[in-house]
């Protein structure tokens, strides 16, 4: 009897990234698990490195091709540090940015 997965979302997600490289499969699960499909990882790189147990620069490169993919999205920076969160190809949901707000004369 094949064993039941209790989150259906993380089912659905290992599925859908089959294919992609063992590392960017753990730095897709580990922000699925940590930010959920909404919220963003408020974590370094160094911290999210440490979690998974590979160097630094070697998530970055992955997280760095993963947004180019738009399997991760940036959200947004504190100082130099910025954070990232589940992308379009990942949910399936499309981003909503909220318009900015113009100055009218």
């Amino acid at each position: 009897m094949p064993r039941q997965i209790p989150y259906p979302e993380l089912a659905a997600l290992q599925e859908q990234m089959k294919e992609l490289p063992h590392l960017k499969q753990n730095v897709l699960m580990t922000y699925a698990i940590l930010g959920g499909l909404e919220h963003a990882v408020e974590r370094t790189a160094a911290e999210l490195a440490e979690r998974i147990g590979v160097p630094a620069p070697h998530f970055s490169r992955a997280r760095r091709e993963l947004v180019e993919d738009r399997w991760l999205e940036h959200t947004h920076n504190e100082g130099q540090v910025k954070f990232f969160r589940l992308g379009e190809k990942t949910t399936g949901r499309k981003a909503v940015v909220p318009l900015r707000n113009r100055p009218t004369a």
